[in-house]
């Protein structure tokens, strides 16, 4: 009898997990879809995705302004520089591609000074702390703009899909002229643009 009862009971568990689990959406992620968070696992180098259905910013689409404060906690407009070109790079301090990559940013800018600005948007709410960009960014010696965007704001309208993503964008009419998903080499940097300019 109590046998027959157990075997019942665990039939019915497990019919109900099966039903949750396919038909419901309570094991479902919804606060923050678009964002998987390796903070704490050191084992991963670090990933971001986007939604299907969200619309990423491509070439020949117009870079939607934005403004964010930077370390000091400054309010900066993106484009608002006097270089022809912007260099826009998403990027994490837990993203391994991403950190390889600042040293290239930092020679990419200062050998093109006069034609192009790399701006460097952290994805601030995937960081364990402010505290740790900002060592990041002294122990590298970065000087070119590093802003934070500490609620995703422009990360979802640019619609990344996985770090570091870049953009090569003239200030003029902010038209996109290069977008390049993953890390890319000084030489590759240099490369863009040598293209871009001979293009336009």
């Amino acid at each position: 009898m109590w046998k027959s009862i157990i075997s019942v009971t665990i039939v019915l568990i497990l019919v109900g997990i099966v039903f949750v689990t396919n038909f419901t959406d309570m094991f479902d992620k919804q606060a923050d879809p678009n964002i998987v968070d390796v903070t704490g696992d050191t084992s991963i180098d670090g990933v971001t995705i986007t939604a299907p259905n969200a619309e990423q910013i491509q070439v020949g689409n117009n870079a939607p302004s934005f403004q964010l404060p930077d370390l000091n906690g400054n309010e900066v407009e993106a484009f608002d520089v006097e270089q022809e070109y912007i260099l826009l790079n998403f990027w994490a301090t837990w993203c391994k591609p991403c950190t390889e990559e600042m040293p290239d940013l930092q020679a990419f800018e200062e050998a093109n000074q006069a034609t192009i600005k790399v701006v460097a948007v952290n994805t601030t709410n995937s960081e364990t702390s402010v505290d740790k960009v900002k060592s990041f960014v002294d122990d590298g010696d970065f000087d070119f703009t590093i802003l934070l965007d500490e609620d995703n704001t422009v990360y979802d309208h640019y619609a990344i899909v996985g770090m570091p993503t870049s953009f090569i964008i003239r200030n003029s009419d902010r038209q996109v002229m290069a977008r390049v998903n993953g890390a890319m080499s000084l030489e590759q940097m240099q490369t863009q643009l040598e293209q871009i300019e001979k293009e336009n």
